[in-house]
C-alpha cells in the first residue's frame, strides 16, 4: 500500500466504482470452525472452509455470508466488543481499496488500522461514524 492512501481524491467519479458491493458479517472467534458450526446449525446451513484454516464461512438467509476468523496473534481481538463488524466486499485491487477508503473517510469513517495486502485481497479496517467496526475488502475474484 502506498502513502497516497490518505490523499484526497479530486475526481468524485472515482469514488463510485462500477463493481457491485456485497455485504457480510465478520466475527472474530477463538475457534472459527466450532463457532461456524454453531451459527450454521442455527440457520440450517452448512459451514464451509474459507481462505485458510483460521477462516470459516456460513451462508446467511437473505444475505451473503457470516465470515468467522481467528485473529492474528500480532493483532489479537479480545472477546466482546469489536469482534463483530460489517464487511463490504467488491472486486478490485489496492487502488480500488484506496478510493473506497477515501470515500468512507470523507463520509465520516475513521481509520482503525493501516491498509494491508493479505493472501485473499487488500483490506482496511475502519470505524464507522458511530465507532462500529467496518472492513473494506477488495479482491481479484
Amino acid at each position: 500500500m502506498s502513502a497516497s492512501l490518505v490523499s484526497p481524491v479530486s475526481d468524485p467519479a472515482l469514488l463510485h466504482p462500477i463493481e457491485p458491493v456485497s455485504v457480510a458479517l465478520v466475527l472474530a472467534a477463538d475457534d472459527p470452525e466450532a463457532l461456524a458450526a454453531f451459527y450454521a446449525a442455527l440457520v440450517d446451513a452448512s459451514p464451509s472452509p474459507g481462505f485458510s484454516s483460521a477462516h470459516w464461512r456460513v451462508p446467511l438467509p437473505g444475505m451473503d455470508w457470516l465470515e468467522l476468523y481467528r485473529p492474528s496473534r500480532q493483532r489479537p481481538v479480545p472477546p466482546g466488543r469489536a469482534r463483530l463488524a460489517v464487511c463490504l466486499k467488491r472486486q478490485g485491487d489496492d487502488r480500488a481499496l484506496e478510493l473506497w477508503m477515501q470515500q468512507a473517510l470523507a463520509l465520516g469513517a475513521e481509520r482503525f488500522e493501516e491498509p494491508r495486502q493479505e493472501a485473499f485481497g487488500c483490506e482496511v479496517w475502519l470505524l464507522d461514524p458511530e465507532g462500529n467496526g467496518l472492513l473494506l475488502l477488495v479482491s481479484a475474484a
